[in-house]
């Protein structure tokens, strides 16, 4: 986008704003201020920046093919006792916890810890009897077989 375009939005944008928008965002001092003031991925106020749980904690993959549904989900350094599955008709959850405490100073923290829940729209409905689950490498699998592969005719009466 080029800079005449980009000042004719912002000119456009005043118009249609109550505040001093741009001042607002544009006068930060510092990005980190702008951050800690305005992104909705760091705690209000924690001096650490300690990121939020997102909605979408544990990042989740979902395969789907003739024979089955596969989800796959990122639990590094979580604990497969510490990790809960209910499903739902299409609605699977995955609760779970992960509490370690390490040493020294922390300096950066990127990676999510601590309690999380997520409840997943799974592609196709199940039963919980039907659900094979496995936790390998840090890796949640959980896979169903279908139920319904082909779409089929409803007569009208």
């Amino acid at each position: 986008m080029d800079m005449n375009k980009m000042l004719q939005w912002m000119d456009l944008a005043k118009k249609y704003q109550n505040t001093d928008f741009w001042n607002e965002i544009l006068g930060q001092s510092s990005l980190d201020e702008f951050m800690k003031n305005n992104s909705d991925l760091w705690q209000a106020g924690d001096s650490s920046l300690e990121p939020r749980q997102a909605k979408t904690f544990p990042p989740t993959d979902i395969h789907i093919t003739d024979e089955e549904v596969m989800l796959i989900s990122d639990l590094a350094g979580y604990a497969k006792e510490n990790i809960q599955l209910s499903v739902s008709g299409t609605k699977l959850l995955i609760k779970g916890n992960n509490n370690q405490i390490n040493k020294g100073e922390l300096v950066q923290k990127e990676r999510y810890q601590g309690d999380f829940e997520r409840i997943i729209q799974l592609p196709e409905p199940t039963y919980p009897n039907q659900i094979r689950a496995r936790f390998h490498n840090g890796l949640l699998i959980v896979a169903y077989k279908r139920q319904f592969r082909n779409e089929e005719q409803v007569p009208i009466e």
